[in-house]
């Protein structure tokens, strides 16, 4: 009779894998697992430096916009810049939509005209900065706009002074949004990032957010 032997390699079962293979598919296996966290770690880093870059510009755009040429409303200790052009439909409504807001939310709001968007819009910009009364002027080139034709105001030739004025603030309105874009809204959060919001004319309910973030 004759006896049948199972060979098997010593410290292994039949059936089972040996360890010596257990232990090669485990380090195959954390090489990628560590090369993945590898990635991970390196993608968060470049993340967080180009956060930093980005909120860097943005607050030496929002320190120099304190030289920018605009019309002040309001003298809250809320302070928000806000780009226009006097042809802007969205423009109007923003501007509409933040004079109801400025006693209940103590705003200051610096706007500040650019021309771009019309042929009339730099004439007409030169205007308001070159009105005796510039906010009152602001206020009724805004209580009679036409949808049709923009700002009521009447355009007059730029002098030297006022047109070297809106090329600077074009060229801020520019470095906002990286083309010139308006409206624009830029305001310091109460946790000292710069905000930037250049969707148009935002509703009434998500401007009391914005406003109530603003550092005060």
């Amino acid at each position: 009779m004759s006896s049948v032997r199972t060979l098997t390699t010593r410290g292994s079962l039949p059936g089972r894998p040996h360890p010596a293979s257990i232990r090669t598919a485990s380090a195959s296996l954390r090489i990628p697992v560590a090369l993945l966290l590898g990635l991970f770690c390196a993608a968060a880093w470049a993340h967080g430096a180009s956060v930093g870059v980005k909120q860097a510009r943005r607050l030496a755009l929002y320190r120099a916009l304190a030289g920018a040429t605009a019309i002040t409303e309001g003298h809250g200790p809320r302070v928000v810049y806000d780009f226009f052009d006097p042809n802007c439909p969205y423009c109007h409504i923003l501007y509409e939509r933040l004079r109801g807001l400025i006693g209940p939310y103590h705003l200051t709001v610096r706007e500040i005209p650019v021309g771009y968007l019309t042929p009339s819009s730099v004439g007409k910009a030169a205007a308001l900065l070159e009105a005796t009364h510039k906010r009152a002027a602001l206020q009724a080139a805004q209580a009679h706009y036409s949808w049709k034709t923009g700002s009521s105001i009447a355009p007059r030739p730029p002098s030297p002074l006022v047109r070297q004025q809106l090329a600077r603030n074009l060229k801020l309105d520019t470095q906002a949004a990286g083309f010139p874009l308006v409206p624009i809204l830029v305001y310091q959060k109460t946790d000292g990032t710069i905000r930037i919001v250049n969707s148009g004319a935002p509703p009434v309910w998500a401007l009391k957010q914005i406003l109530a973030s603003i550092k005060g």
